[in-house]
């Protein structure tokens, strides 16, 4: 009996033993699949990652070389010069041989003695006026313009939208210029006296300015602050044999209101002759002079803050908001002219030798346009020569246009589009 129950007993000690082995062996064999999952998963996240870095190494090389094509071709457009255009549009003028052009915004104004049009890039007719006038001239503030009738009475006035006011004078107009918001200065002429006179868009005097040449001398040319509030004139002045310039401020707001005529400022050069005056933006104007430059500062009363003098004889002066031009004699044998750039604090920021015998010059965009009525020139404001060559029909005028190296050409017959090639 003692023995059977000794066998039963050891029999359940091995079925334990037995037990606890098999559950080492699954505990093993879970931990072992645990770790295969594990592997497996590692591995998987390996590939996945391996296939993530393939596809951005793969983008990567695509974005480079992409990258590079268009360095390369801007590169390459920045130092090729064209000689040769391709013309994707021409259209017959329609208007008189008066017409005359220039840019309202990004527009094309067209004036002549019979009216004004403004015409989108695309020749869209955005608005038209007629009227008649002998002599029409214009001027032009950001998106606003005036036409007067020079020797005449009519001032009409125009944004991108269309008029937006118009009158007459009392007397015969010399000179207009106007601002943002459509005010005009005008000069007027009555015998001996010269008549300063500022407007609203409605032809209502703001104030009026009497001068005369023995006491203030001619108003040689008067410029307006693009916010309407200042004016700023040059008289000249000769006297006894003995010439001078008078450069004046004036200022129609509050702080001007307490001077007599408004004036706020003035400076006098001696032998010396301004001819151009014009205000870069409301705090900054420019004195043209026969020997240089001046610029002013003050967005209440300007004071003279930078006067460049020049050796050479000027050729033509050319400007932008930001920049102002000056072409004169070249000082080397080998070209005609040398233009310059300067920024508004007087500081030269170009020198370029040219060749070419321009009719007209100017500042569009971020390029120098050049031409005569068979060739034109185009140069970056950094000096870099972009184009150079002839256009096969006579050339009234030259505007960029919207498009990559666009441009319109004003012509005596057509108004082409063309594309640099």
């Amino acid at each position: 009996m003692g023995k059977i129950k000794d066998f039963f007993k050891d029999k359940f000690k091995f079925i334990k033993i037995r037990e606890k082995i098999q559950k080492i062996k699954d505990k093993r064999l879970e931990k072992k699949q645990l770790q295969t999952q594990s592997d497996e998963m590692l591995d998987l996240t390996t590939k996945i990652e391996k296939h993530k870095k393939l596809i951005f190494s793969r983008w990567g090389i695509i974005i480079g070389v992409i990258a590079l094509l268009i360095i390369g071709y801007s590169i390459y457009n920045y130092v090729r010069v064209f000689h040769n255009y391709t013309t994707l549009a021409s259209e017959k003028r329609s208007d008189i041989t008066a017409t005359q052009y220039a840019q309202l915004g990004g527009n094309l104004l067209k004036y002549s003695p019979d009216g004004v049009s403004c015409v989108s890039s695309g020749n869209e007719v955005l608005f038209s006026a007629t009227f008649s006038m002998q002599s029409p001239i214009i001027d032009i503030c950001g998106t606003t313009a005036v036409v007067g009738d020079q020797k005449g009475t009519q001032i009409y006035i125009f944004d991108e939208n269309g008029q937006i006011g118009s009158f007459e004078t009392s007397m015969p107009i010399l000179k207009v210029k106007v601002a943002n918001q459509g005010v005009v200065a005008a000069v007027l002429e009555e015998g001996d006296t010269t008549w300063i006179n500022f407007y609203d868009t409605k032809g209502n005097p703001i104030a009026e300015n009497r001068t005369s040449v023995n006491d203030f001398g001619y108003p040689m040319d008067i410029a307006l602050a693009p916010d309407g509030l200042k004016m700023m004139v040059s008289y000249l002045n000769v006297a006894k044999e003995k010439m001078s310039t008078k450069i004046a401020f004036y200022n129609f707001d509050s702080v001007g209101q307490t001077q007599i005529n408004n004036e706020v400022s003035s400076v006098t050069y001696d032998n010396t002759i301004v001819p151009k005056t014009l205000f870069m933006n409301d705090t900054t104007s420019v004195a043209f002079r026969n020997d240089g430059f001046t610029i002013f500062k003050g967005s209440q009363v300007p004071q003279e803050s930078v006067k460049i003098d020049l050796e050479e004889e000027i050729v033509s002066i050319f400007y932008s908001d930001s920049n102002i031009g000056i072409v004169v004699g070249s000082d080397d044998p080998d070209h005609k002219y040398l233009m310059r750039l300067y920024n508004l604090s007087g500081r030269k920021t170009m020198q370029k030798y040219f060749d070419l015998d321009y009719k007209q010059i100017k500042i569009d965009g971020d390029e120098i346009i050049m031409f005569n009525e068979g060739k034109f020139a185009i140069y970056s404001i950094g000096g870099k020569e972009r184009f150079s060559g002839s256009y096969r029909k006579p050339i009234i005028n030259i505007m960029s246009a919207r498009g990559f190296r666009k441009y319109t050409m004003i012509t005596q017959n057509s108004t082409d589009q063309i594309r640099l090639k």
